[in-house]
């Protein structure tokens, strides 16, 4: 192969990462609208609402907001409204914290329990539908990749945040 013509088959410094990043977007966005989709007409519950509600299944004996938010990994806004809307419809109970009086610990209720646990049923049984033609050892390969690039990301994330 000429050299003039490997270099225009080869991608340009940055392409193949940003195409990487669209990638993931796309697909990121496809699943999620399908997902939230389905959870709304079975449930009436949005991703969103599903998310928290399997953070603090995790944790049975409650997270404090700025936890939830770290672990949702969105804004303390997001999380104040989406706590508001699902103490309002008895999913989850808030706590003054005994630590920190600042503080306010959440909780699934019983209720938020059982619409947790039919939900992450809905959730499962979407995701099979949509992942039903990739086979498993492509599923676990994907798998795998990710991780190790979300490893390396981490990794150099702490690199830099030292350096600064």
């Amino acid at each position: 192969m000429s050299a003039a013509r490997e270099k225009a088959t080869t991608p340009a410094t940055g392409q193949t990462e940003t195409r990487f990043w669209l990638q993931l977007l796309s697909l990121h966005g496809e699943l999620f609208a399908a997902l939230n989709a389905a959870m709304i007409a079975e449930l009436g519950l949005s991703l969103a609402k599903f998310d928290a509600l399997a953070q603090l299944a995790r944790y049975p004996d409650g997270l404090t907001l700025g936890r939830l938010t770290q672990n949702l990994k969105v804004s303390g806004g997001n999380v104040s409204g989406l706590v508001q809307r699902l103490a309002a419809d008895e999913l989850i109970s808030r706590e003054m914290s005994n630590e920190d009086r600042r503080s306010f610990i959440v909780r699934l209720t019983p209720k938020g329990e059982a619409v947790f646990r039919k939900a992450a049923g809905v959730h499962n049984r979407h995701l099979r539908q949509r992942l039903e033609d990739v086979p498993t050892h492509e599923l676990e390969a994907a798998l795998s990749i990710l991780r190790s690039i979300s490893s390396k990301v981490r990794s150099e994330q702490k690199n830099q945040n030292r350096r600064t």
